[in-house]
């Protein structure tokens, strides 16, 4: 049975991520590099970390 894939399209303000692809029904695959690298991933990498060591801090 074939797998079909598509390019999901957004509108241009919405499109956050060039390698989004739907495959099937309901699942959506996205290159992990590209979520990584984007600011918002950045950003949120840098919160956990923070609450990690505060967390770290308190438990001493």
């Amino acid at each position: 049975m074939a797998t079909l894939v598509r390019q999901f399209e957004l509108p241009d303000k919405d499109k956050r991520y060039k390698s989004v692809r739907i495959v099937g029904r309901g699942t959506v695959r996205v290159d992990p590099k590209e979520v990584l690298s984007s600011p918002k991933s950045k950003e949120a990498r840098q919160l956990a970390k923070a609450i990690v060591q505060q967390h770290k801090t308190r438990a001493q």
